[in-house]
């Protein structure tokens, strides 16, 4: 919080030109905010092995009051709607031992347009948190999880699965046409390091593509990929776009 404050004496002026001055001052940093934008730092050997997409006409907002519809080039993110969020959690305590756990749960779906057709995303997120405390210390133990998968009229073309430990990295699996690659977040942003993923890279025996989820956002598909292979990829990819972490 920014906290301003002034003294100046009782006239009209000096209030009106003080309002002034705090104002321009907050407006400043309103736009000094809004007009940075961190990215991911893309690897080496992502860029060279695949084109880039940005996203556009994306929203800064998240959530279910949000218009969340964006577009990757010849892609089309429509009807976001983030279904539901549940938690719960549960406290025992034992003399001075306390013990601590709680679960989120959260769900949400996506229509993805492609050149070939439509697909749907879905994805389930969850989360599950416990700590232990005694004589003033505590020690916490958290994991999160993500599943995502997209269909077309056919059936199931792709699916993603990630999870991480505390503030380990997030690893999985992505799979596609019974395809299977690793993958693997990014948390490396330019000049800095995120509090959390700043994006994923997929590999199997040569890069496969890269998805940036800091808003924007970027997509990198693999060159060698088929064009069926690009838009389920990039279905997956959007639903590591949207996913909300729990704070």
């Amino acid at each position: 919080m920014i906290r301003l404050s002034s003294y100046s004496k009782n006239t009209p002026h000096n209030k009106s030109a003080g309002s002034f001055k705090v104002a321009l001052i907050i407006i400043g940093f309103f736009i000094a905010g809004c007009s940075t934008t961190m990215q991911m730092v893309v690897p080496s050997d992502i860029s060279t092995a695949t084109d880039v997409i940005p996203a556009t006409q994306r929203s800064g907002w998240s959530g279910s009051m949000a218009d969340e519809t964006f577009t990757l080039g010849e892609y089309k993110v429509t009807e976001v709607d983030r279904d539901w969020d549940s938690s719960e959690s549960d406290t025992v305590s034992i003399n001075k031992l306390a013990l601590t756990s709680g679960n989120t749960k959260g769900a949400y779906d996506f229509q993805f347009k492609t050149p070939n057709g439509p697909m749907t995303g879905k994805c389930a997120s969850g989360a599950s948190e416990e700590s232990l405390g005694v004589s003033g210390f505590k020690v916490e133990k958290k994991a999160f999880s993500l599943n995502c998968a997209c269909r077309d009229g056919k059936g199931e073309v792709a699916k993603v699965n990630v999870r991480a430990q505390n503030m380990n990295d997030y690893t999985g699996t992505l799979t596609i046409q019974d395809k299977h690659y690793q993958v693997v977040s990014l948390k490396e942003v330019e000049g800095a390091l995120s509090n959390g993923a700043s994006g994923y890279r997929v590999d199997g025996d040569h890069p496969v593509g890269a998805v940036e989820v800091l808003k924007p956002g970027r997509i990198w598909l693999g060159k060698n990929l088929k064009q069926s292979e690009k838009s389920a990829l990039a279905c997956t990819f959007v639903g590591l776009m949207l996913y909300l972490p729990p704070q």
